[in-house]
């Protein structure tokens, strides 16, 4: 069975890593004009119905199309990669790699391979390579690495694929180049967990990868209307997926943030949990969650790409960061209770020592000045020693 295949690579950054990108791709060139501007149509029209103008007014996400690698493949691999950048308002960023291969036959073991990051010549190694060499410092991982497969199959009906094809589908999905067969049941299992709508349609997702499959019996190439690289129906599982993976990376960054210890005044502090806040708004709801389609992808995502119990290690540090704010306000309370307690106190019986001693010395101001400084001072330091003693834990 011979199906067009189009690659998304997603190379999700965290803000830490992102802010060292000191350059664009080396040797790349810019993306015609006709189709950077009919991706950013297709999308923004996308992300107008899919988020709300709530949240694009909000300009949390900013992307714009960087280049075109050209890849000296074989015949059957894709001859160029398109680049675009995913901006999040943390700082978090995702490279967006579209590769469009020529129509051929169903080779998931083919295209697992172009995939594999572990593999010095793979697709997926070189564009990497190519994007890491933009970021000063030493060239380390993305923080996910989640391939998007898209599969055009315009000879038969989508059943007809996925009946003849099934094992070689979830393969491709969990990206397995194992010769061992999968269970019956496990394919069986994969397959149930389509959330696409359409009925010529097959959307799944798994730690690995994502693959969306659509059948279009009896239209050709060139009488297909949907003319960009990517079906249309496609597109709300890549925001979604844009979304999970930026949603990850700035889970990461609070929590190396943690790791390196709570250090700052109370401001700094402050201002790190409204940091905090304002980046979970993806998880809190924004990933497109009033949207049916999308919210099964969100929810399937959130367990499988692990952002769940980076959630939940977040929030477990916020509650610990609130204390420690409010430990160090109360504090600072006490503090400042402690030094208004003693400098009044020994104010207070300066007045009275300095008015015994100008009635004792009515002629000698050195001596009632001397009376009243050592009163004050005897009286602080009495007033402070028992303090400290009375706060002490």
């Amino acid at each position: 069975m011979t199906v067009q295949p189009t690659f998304v690579l997603l190379f999700a950054l965290t803000p830490d890593a992102a802010a060292r990108r000191s350059a664009m791709p080396a040797g790349a060139d810019p993306i015609p004009s006709d189709v950077a501007a009919a991706y950013r149509d297709r999308i923004d029209a996308l992300q107008q119905r899919l988020l709300g103008e709530p949240y694009l007014q909000a300009r949390r996400l900013s992307r714009r199309s960087i280049g075109r690698l050209q890849l000296a493949g074989g015949p059957l691999e894709p001859p160029f990669a398109d680049i675009h950048l995913v901006e999040h308002k943390s700082g978090a960023v995702v490279w967006e790699v579209w590769l469009a291969a020529p129509p051929q036959a169903l080779d998931p073991v083919r295209w697992t391979g172009w995939l594999d990051m572990e593999v010095a010549d793979s697709i997926a190694r070189q564009v990497w390579e190519r994007l890491a060499s933009t970021h000063a410092g030493p060239t380390t991982s993305p923080e996910l690495m989640l391939p998007l497969a898209v599969l055009r199959y315009r000879d038969g009906d989508l059943s007809e694929l996925v009946e003849r094809h099934a094992e070689e589908l979830i393969k491709l999905l969990h990206r397995d180049v194992s010769p061992e067969r999968f269970k019956p049941r496990f394919v069986q299992d994969e397959l149930a967990g389509d959330f696409c709508r359409r009925e010529q349609g097959l959307s799944l997702i798994a730690r690995n990868a994502a693959i969306d499959v659509h059948a279009q019996p009896g239209v050709s190439a060139d009488a297909d209307g949907d003319d960009g690289p990517l079906p249309r129906n496609t597109l709300p599982l890549l925001v979604t997926l844009e979304l999970l993976c930026l949603e990850r990376a700035v889970l990461r960054s609070f929590l190396d943030r943690f790791a390196r210890g709570v250090y700052g005044s109370i401001d700094d502090l402050v201002q790190l949990r409204r940091d905090i806040f304002d980046g979970l708004e993806e998880y809190y709801g924004t990933l497109a969650k009033t949207h049916g389609y999308t919210a099964e992808a969100t929810a399937r995502g959130e367990v499988l790409f692990g952002i769940d119990d980076l959630f939940d290690s977040v929030v477990d540090r916020l509650e610990a960061l609130t204390f420690e704010i409010t430990t160090r306000s109360q504090r600072t309370v006490s503090q400042l209770g402690f030094w208004l307690t003693t400098s009044f106190g020994a104010i207070e019986t300066g007045f009275v020592a300095a008015s015994i001693a100008t009635w004792y010395y009515a002629d000698d101001l050195a001596a009632v000045l001397a009376w009243t400084i050592g009163v004050t001072l005897v009286t602080a330091l009495s007033i402070a020693a028992l303090l400290r003693r009375t706060l002490k834990p």
